[in-house]
């Protein structure tokens, strides 16, 4: 199998271990560290959870990447009639499909937390709230 091949197919499992590793860090930060986020802001408190699952997630794909792409190794490099612009396209489509799943987990995470973080307000306080014409007319 041509250099660039292998290139293209480690570079892909690279990838997606770090986007897996990087959404599980995220969601335990998240989980662990749910009060002392409060004191931060909104977007404070995410991108520092963001930054601090980036750097733990280059870790561990670093000491994990070298374990996976052993047991891959002959079912990845497995075929040998693969072009160079294949792989790369399959590389580039299961990047792209793993930064999806990565940012929509991410987005559920911050959802759940932020719903967590600012409880609704109960249905008598609500401002919204409409009077029924009986007692509207009596003012």
């Amino acid at each position: 199998m041509p250099a660039d091949v292998v290139g293209y197919r480690y570079g892909l499992i690279e990838t997606i271990l770090l986007l897996l590793l990087l959404l599980l860090a995220f969601g335990a930060i998240t989980v662990m560290a749910r009060d002392r986020w409060l004191v931060l802001g909104l977007t404070e408190s995410l991108l520092a959870r963001l930054a601090g699952a980036t750097i733990l997630a280059s870790i561990a794909v670093g000491g994990l990447s070298g374990v996976v792409l052993n047991l891959l190794q002959g079912s990845v490099l497995s075929d040998p009639t693969l072009s160079a612009s294949t792989a790369r396209g399959q590389a580039l489509l299961g990047i792209g499909l793993a930064l999806a799943v990565t940012v929509v987990g991410i987005i559920r995470i911050e959802a759940y937390h932020r719903r967590l973080l600012s409880p609704a307000t109960p249905e008598e306080d609500a401002d919204w709230k409409v009077e029924p014409p009986e007692v509207a007319g009596r003012r």
